[in-house]
């Protein structure tokens, strides 16, 4: 575990940004934090984050996606695609392994209520893509934000992160509803 925080932190503060964002989330059993930097002189993003359960355990990625405009006009779709290396670790034994995830995300500001954000991001590591004990990843997350700065936004989610073990028990990491809030800095 020791390894995946000095890789994480090591990525994150040896690359050149543009931009940092901070982002943390909570409900009554899970939190996670994550930090993103946008890559200077590139469309590619590098985040890292740790959800931590307090009945089965964390997850910490380190993901690089290239990030861009879906669409085009006032309001355009953000959208992303690119993987995360996850490393889980649930309190059960043969709960650890390392993933994987490819997949991505999309962003809309609503025209009308423009300080509105609709966000949605997945990620999937099917078992060709794990390795040790994990044979599965999931990690999907859906929010309704309001910016109240245009560096600041608080929001609204869902989430659902699991992973899928050879011998152990399935442990799922979050599974309902959370508040969080962005900062751009």
């Amino acid at each position: 575990m020791r390894f995946v925080f000095a890789l994480l932190a090591a990525g994150l503060l040896c690359a050149q940004a543009a931009a940092d964002e901070f982002d943390l989330s909570f409900n009554s059993d899970a939190l996670r934090v994550s930090y993103l930097r946008d890559l200077r002189n590139s469309k590619l993003g590098l985040d890292g984050g740790w959800l931590y359960n307090s009945d089965n355990g964390s997850a910490v990625h380190v993901g690089l996606a290239l990030s861009g405009f879906a669409s085009e006009g006032a309001n355009p779709v953000r959208a992303g695609l690119g993987g995360r290396v996850v490393y889980v670790d649930g309190d059960l034994s043969d709960q650890s392994g390392f993933g994987l995830g490819v997949g991505g995300y999309l962003s809309y500001t609503l025209a009308k209520f423009n300080r509105v954000t609709l966000t949605g991001a997945a990620y999937f590591a099917p078992d060709i893509l794990t390795l040790s004990d994990l044979e599965k990843y999931q990690d999907y997350t859906a929010k309704v934000g309001y910016q109240f700065m245009r560096e600041a936004e608080v929001y609204f989610g869902a989430r659902y992160v699991k992973g899928n073990f050879d011998t152990a028990p399935n442990a799922l990491f979050d599974n309902g509803m959370h508040v969080g809030f962005n900062v751009e800095f």
